[in-house]
């Protein structure tokens, strides 16, 4: 079970304080540091280190992903980090749906890795703006974004919301995609 931290940053700024403070931009390399960081305190990790592991092991692409970083500051209050990961390897789909497997094996897939967003900042449209913010670069560059969600997260009905479609399901996840090229719409529809 995830034990998320909801707060990004320890201040006692309002929502509205953030939302005037806030700007949405893509991550880069020199972020790496920063981004393990925030990484490591939302998902309770043992460190810094073991956020950076993950982001390696699953080839996160920090040039293309995106932050939600408070423009006086730097803080970071939001994140979404893609990954060239596939579904088949970064979930039991082989085992549990192989038709489908086999099917989506045959598109360029990103998969949203980690989505973070201060609480004070949920539920404001903002989550929306990061989402679709480099939607230009994903569409041209992969068929489709994969997601997993944990059972003990809220979070399942927010992805179908946001146009993800649940492709199967586990006892203890559920995992969604949102089709990016039209040659994926055509055949997945």
């Amino acid at each position: 079970m995830i034990d998320l931290c909801n707060k990004l940053v320890d201040n006692d700024l309002t929502r509205e304080d953030l939302l005037e403070r806030v700007e949405i931009r893509k991550t880069s390399v020199e972020d790496l540091e920063q981004v393990c960081k925030v990484l490591a305190k939302s998902f309770n990790l043992s460190s810094h280190l073991e956020a950076l592991f993950q982001l390696e092991n699953s080839k996160a692409r920090l040039d293309e992903s995106v932050k939600l970083v408070d423009k006086k500051t730097g803080d970071i209050y939001g994140l979404l980090i893609f990954t060239e990961y596939p579904i088949d390897r970064g979930s039991p789909i082989r085992m549990v749906e192989s038709g489908i497997s086999e099917f989506l094996s045959d598109y360029k897939q990103v998969n949203g890795h980690s989505f973070i967003i201060d609480e004070r900042l949920r539920n404001s449209g903002i989550d929306k703006k990061m989402l679709y913010f480099n939607v230009d670069f994903l569409m041209k560059n992969y068929d489709l974004i994969w997601i997993g969600v944990e059972e003990s997260l809220r979070s399942r009905a927010y992805w179908e919301r946001l146009g993800f479609t649940k492709v199967f399901e586990i006892p203890e996840a559920a995992f969604y995609l949102m089709p990016l090229s039209k040659k994926m719409i055509n055949e997945y529809l």
